[in-house]
């Protein structure tokens, strides 16, 4: 286990190095492939490290109920409503400034994704009202 959070720790200092490079990069094309990679790497260290370093040593089945647990369902909800909402707020700024730096096609991109957030949102919410 300390060898993967290893891994990861190197993956989250490599992404932002990269991402560092590519912000104070002169070469645009340089500058968008660095920070793309930057991204991509921080994202999956944290999506990948993040569970390893909160995970407790236990036995098989005390995770089970503890996954279960009603309580811990709540927090996962809210934390992935949070999640969600944050995601949208940053979608709706980062919208905002492609169209002030006239980058129409970037704006359209991401409100075309915000709509298909929205979207997904009412239609998972629908399906699993009506399963549970």
């Amino acid at each position: 286990m300390r060898k993967r959070i290893g891994i990861y720790a190197l993956l989250l200092s490599t992404g932002i190095l990269l991402l560092l490079l590519g912000l104070f990069s002169e070469n645009p094309m340089q500058a968008g492939i660095l920070v793309s990679i930057g991204i991509i790497a921080l994202g999956f260290s944290v999506a990948k490290g993040a569970p390893l370093l909160t995970s407790k040593e236990a036995d098989e089945e005390s995770n089970i109920i503890e996954w279960h647990d009603e309580r811990n369902i709540v927090i996962r909800e809210k934390a992935s409503w949070y999640a969600g909402m944050t995601t949208i707020a940053a979608m709706s700024v980062s919208a905002f400034v492609l169209v002030m730096t006239d980058q129409l096609v970037g704006a359209c991109v991401i409100a075309g994704l915000l709509l298909l957030y929205s979207l997904s949102i009412i239609l998972f919410s629908a399906y699993f009202s009506k399963k549970l």
